[in-house]
């Protein structure tokens, strides 16, 4: 999977995986311990704008954005065994470890931009 750095407002906060084809987004996450999650960063899925949390191991954060980068929903300590509700402005969305979003202070209209 490929590596790319995530930058939120123009500061670089963590490295995080790219999920971009039908295999590694129908996997996602699913099966990885929450050590796993911690030590991958996040995981970008695109396209994407709806997510469930069958399978997980761990609580997540996730956070949802559109085609200009700006976030449009942030939605943290998502339960395992969860259907969420699509999120309709959304092309993409980052899902991270519990608690990433609280310490990288996200929050909706912020900037993202990987490299």
């Amino acid at each position: 999977m490929q590596r790319l750095d995530l930058y939120i407002n123009n500061v670089n906060i963590c490295k995080i995986s790219l999920a971009n084809n039908f295999w590694t987004r129908f996997m996602g996450l699913m099966g990885k311990s929450e050590g796993q999650i911690r030590s991958m960063g996040g995981l970008m899925i695109k396209p994407c704008s709806q997510i469930h949390t069958f399978f997980m191991k761990a609580p997540i954060d996730v956070v949802y954005i559109n085609k200009e980068s700006k976030v449009v929903q942030v939605d943290e300590a998502v339960p395992k065994a969860k259907c969420c509700k699509r999120v309709k402005k959304a092309k993409y969305l980052i899902e991270f470890p519990e608690g990433t979003a609280k310490r990288f202070n996200i929050k909706k209209d912020d900037m993202l931009e990987v490299k």
